[in-house]
């Protein structure tokens, strides 16, 4: 599969948008934690890069190779958010799961209708990403108090409230993100259409 300069750039600059757009939201609300990976916030930086990159790997390349891809984004994050227990890299795995069925499941089933309406990304995302955290979370302290694991933090309602909360703006920020990149990219090809037909009758 080869992969051109004109591809890897457009993949960057996408990839960057959902990104910023997602950091956008979250300072908003928390200022300069989204910046500190010590905060809770700072999945409005991270998750969203996560999700971006994996997304447009969708959209550029394989799905198999793209998975390939998510597993090394997981180990990135355990780097990042330097865990090292066994409670913690099995909270970065439900972490990095959630954010890759939500991607997935967008990509799949919803993509092909956001591309026709422009306000649809943003809320379709919103929900899809809360729903999935939050029960990615909730199945994670089960399986964490079943084995009698090392606590990583917060009870069931908090966690919950925590996590769809989260969920809803970082998904709404990708969202957002996602849906300036297809307009931009809708422009850029209405304009090399008129531009070939202009050519054409030269």
């Amino acid at each position: 599969m080869t992969i051109t300069k004109s591809r890897v750039g457009r993949f960057i600059l996408q990839t960057i948008l959902p990104i910023f757009c997602s950091v956008l939201v979250g300072f908003v609300f928390y200022q300069g934690q989204v910046f500190d990976r010590h905060y809770g916030a700072f999945q409005f930086l991270w998750s969203a890069g996560v999700a971006s990159v994996f997304y447009y790997f969708l959209v550029y390349i394989r799905s198999r190779d793209a998975f390939v891809a998510l597993i090394l984004l997981f180990f990135l994050t355990l780097l990042t958010t330097e865990s090292t227990r066994p409670a913690f890299i099995l909270r970065d795995i439900f972490y990095v799961g959630a954010i890759g069925i939500t991607i997935f499941t967008y990509f799949k089933y919803f993509r092909e209708h956001a591309l026709l309406n422009y306000a649809y990304p943003p809320f379709v995302l919103a929900g899809i990403y809360a729903v999935v955290s939050m029960s990615a979370s909730e199945i994670h302290l089960a399986i964490i108090r079943i084995l009698a694991m090392e606590d990583t933090g917060g009870d069931l309602l908090s966690l919950a409230t925590t996590t769809a909360f989260f969920g809803v703006l970082i998904g709404f920020g990708v969202g957002t993100g996602i849906t300036i990149n297809e307009k931009l990219a809708g422009i850029k090809k209405a304009k090399d259409t008129i531009a070939a037909a202009d050519g054409n009758t030269s």
